[in-house]
């Protein structure tokens, strides 16, 4: 059975152990959610697609708080992917089919073994700084959700042009706080608005909400010339929350009243 039902009582065996042998995708949801309904059908239909390659657990939120709390999970549809016990990507919102499939296609193994080739492909570089754009751009979300700046800082410097080179400059900013933090260096003249800076990256990992909320104020204490700062960290939050997350919209209708 490639789709079950998990709970709190068998999501580390459903879960955190099956997914030392195969991909588990989570789909975290509620009964109320209308994007979540249009979301099932997808996941539903790339499960029976992969044919068992990837297991699909769904998890009721309404009646199990406390795994979503401890997974962060803050708006739905919040879909994660287990390897090794661990979250290694997710997306939150609706998305169409073909995110979804690109999404799967990245962690699980194809179907069928790919040749070995004695030369690596042109557009493979080695290294983590030389992988391709996607792969960049992933581990650089990856590090930002964990609190490392400065390594997402390296990997979204000097990115290579593309369809990803804008999303990877909105989140620029959000990985210089974090690295400026992580450094002890100074990043306002000012003593309240830097410890206000520091407040939001330290609850950027595990307080998404706090973050948005230090940096608002830190937009209304700021002056004229550097009011962009605050606004572009805010910007990398939502672009790592994404356009479905109710703090984006939130935050972003905050932001659109306030007069530029």
């Amino acid at each position: 059975m490639s789709i079950i039902n998990v709970t709190q009582a068998d999501f580390q065996q459903q879960v955190i152990q099956r997914s030392q042998q195969q991909p588990v995708l989570v789909d975290f949801w509620a009964p109320w959610c209308g994007p979540c309904r249009m979301l099932t059908p997808t996941l539903e239909k790339m499960a029976h697609e992969f044919n068992g390659r990837f297991l699909l657990a769904k998890i009721n939120t309404d009646q199990n708080p406390t795994i979503s709390m401890q997974y962060g999970v803050r708006g739905i549809p919040n879909v994660k992917l287990f390897k090794n016990g661990q979250v290694v990507d997710e997306f939150v919102g609706a998305q169409p089919e073909g995110m979804v499939r690109q999404f799967l296609q990245r962690y699980v193994p194809a179907s069928a073994p790919r040749p070995a080739s004695s030369t690596p492909p042109q557009d493979a570089p080695q290294g983590a700084a030389g992988q391709n754009a996607d792969g960049r751009l992933r581990l650089a979300k990856q590090h930002l959700r964990q609190g490392k700046g400065c390594e997402a800082q390296t990997l979204l410097a000097n990115f290579p042009a593309g369809a990803l080179a804008d999303t990877a400059r909105q989140l620029r900013p959000l990985a210089d706080l974090l690295c400026q933090v992580s450094r002890g260096q100074q990043i306002s003249g000012k003593t309240d608005l830097d410890i206000l800076y520091r407040q939001a990256a330290d609850a950027t990992r595990r307080e998404p909400a706090a973050a948005l909320y230090q940096l608002l104020v830190a937009l209304h204490q700021e002056e004229p010339a550097h009011k962009q700062r605050p606004r572009a960290i805010m910007h990398a939050i939502f672009t790592l929350l994404g356009d479905a997350d109710p703090l984006t919209q939130q935050y972003r209708q905050q932001l659109a009243a306030l007069i530029p």
